[in-house]
């Protein structure tokens, strides 16, 4: 394991060489920070190209640590933070005489009302449920507002939009035209909801993942690639 000095961070990489390189890469994810290198190149130049990605490198890592604190599976009681679109909304807890459970949004802050008999224990099965909900009602007016630009691109649109469950999947489009969103993309930023609608929608056009199917993608989305590895990355950590 090597390491280089950032101001007051010491930053641990690996490093590897290879013979198909011929310039520095350089990635960062849950792991750290791999380096491959073509064959023979100092670590002095190595270390002086990491130095110059520094801040690069300490956003990526910073995100990680972010997500991965707010990622742990939630237990719903006050102080802690709910995702949606890429940012965290602190959620209160009030304790009441009402038997049924609520919980609602307002003025950036979730508020959960729970009888006032509920131990902390309880509050995950009751307020998780209704979490999801309000998700899924957010997220239905938000897909059809995103809709918009990328089907005036592709010049077709699918027969309905619904937001579901999907365990396996962040999307889905069906050979009858209907697409399927899994709640839990709207956990991420829009910019990856934008990824999954684009790559779902292409599929209108192409019910296969061919050339023609992604040139169809790039068309909707010129950086795809950047937001699919952004969620190849990240997407475990989409939970609650």
């Amino acid at each position: 394991m090597n390491s280089i000095q950032f101001g007051n961070k010491i930053i641990y990489y690996t490093l590897k060489e290879s013979n198909n390189r011929k310039t520095l890469s350089i990635s960062v994810n849950q792991s750290g920070i791999n380096v491959v290198s073509p064959p023979n190149v100092s670590i002095d130049k190595i270390e002086d190209i990491l130095f110059k990605k520094g801040p690069w490198i300490i956003k990526q890592l910073s995100d990680f640590q972010e997500m991965q604190e707010t990622s742990k599976l939630k237990s719903f009681v006050s102080g802690e933070k709910l995702p949606y679109l890429g940012r965290h909304y602190r959620l209160k807890i009030m304790k009441t005489n009402q038997s049924t459970p609520t919980l609602h949004f307002h003025k950036g802050r979730f508020y959960g009302e729970v009888h006032h008999s509920c131990s902390e224990e309880e509050y995950r099965t009751l307020l998780r449920p209704l979490y999801i909900e309000w998700v899924k009602r957010k997220a239905d007016t938000f897909t059809k507002d995103r809709l918009k630009p990328f089907t005036l691109k592709l010049k077709k649109e699918p027969t309905s939009v619904m937001i579901k469950d999907q365990e396996q999947r962040w999307g889905s489009c069906t050979s009858e035209g209907r697409l399927l969103l899994n709640w839990r993309i709207f956990l991420a930023p829009a910019s990856i909801v934008d990824y999954v609608i684009a790559h779902e929608l292409a599929h209108l056009v192409h019910l296969n993942h061919s050339k023609e199917y992604w040139d169809t993608v790039r068309m909707l989305l010129p950086d795809y690639e950047d937001r699919k590895e952004w969620l190849r990355l990240k997407g475990s950590t989409l939970d609650v």
